[in-house]
């Protein structure tokens, strides 16, 4: 939860910075140049900019989000080059190297805490508990599929966030056709067209920016979306091939 606090702040800061910079920039460049457009289009007029100072915010956080629970990811695939289980050729496991097993993965798990030591000391309890194999594999199997479930429902913030980014603009762009359509009696002035342009070209660059940053955290999304799928996939694969298929030949030998 720190984490995320931190993460939120991170993502104020670099937003208002952001939009604090393009406004200055902006105001430094002769207006109807080609930059000039770019840094107005970016969020480099205010108040109008603040819709993309949103979308910024949204997007940093996202990133930050991404980020940290792609590092939490590898933390936990670290397990599969511990060698926590035996891993040679023909290796089978008794009733009493499974229960060894077990006491050595609550003496990690008290050190370091990871879902794959989780994973093996709940399968060498069941067998403890009946000898079957068979339940110990359902075991596993359920443990891994509730593992996927949280990692799933922890990224719900990322995926309202990457929701929310093409929203904002979109909101962004109501705004401005409105208050373009509010100025249409002006429009018989010259003054008047230029602001109604101006308004509109705000309401669609709100939807651009937003779009744009969308695509990027939709990327970054399901790149951790593959990751973290592999994690699971490969976490239960290690536990049936170096555990639970010992245990089973052991038994029938």
């Amino acid at each position: 939860m720190k984490e995320k606090y931190v993460s939120l702040s991170i993502s104020a800061s670099l937003s208002i910075v952001l939009v604090i910079v393009l406004y200055l920039l902006t105001n430094s460049l002769t207006e109807g140049t080609t930059l000039h457009r770019i840094l107005i289009m970016l969020g480099g007029s205010l108040p109008s900019g603040l819709i993309q100072g949103l979308t910024y915010f949204l997007f940093f956080y996202g990133v930050l989000e991404i980020r940290r629970m792609g590092g939490h990811a590898s933390w936990e695939e670290r397990a599969l080059h511990m060698g926590l289980l035996p891993e040679k050729e023909q290796f089978v496991l008794s009733a009493d190297e499974v229960n060894q097993l077990k006491h050595k993965m609550i003496e990690i798990e008290q050190r370091e805490p990871m879902l794959m030591v989780d994973l093996i000391k709940k399968a060498c309890t069941k067998f403890r508990a009946n000898k079957s194999v068979s339940e110990s594999l359902e075991v596993v199997s359920a443990q891994a599929a509730v593992n996927m479930r949280n990692s799933e429902s922890e990224q719900n913030i990322i995926r309202y966030i990457a929701w929310a980014i093409p929203s904002v603009g979109f909101i962004g762009t109501v705004i401005g056709i409105a208050a373009s359509l509010g100025a249409a009696d002006d429009v018989i002035t010259t003054g008047g067209v230029k602001k109604i342009t101006g308004l509109l070209n705000i309401a669609f660059d709100t939807t651009l920016v937003a779009l744009a940053l969308s695509l990027v955290i939709m990327f970054l999304y399901h790149n951790l979306q593959e990751k973290v799928e592999k994690l699971h996939a490969n976490m239960e694969s290690y536990v049936l091939e170096n555990l639970i298929n010992r245990i089973y030949h052991r038994e029938h030998a």
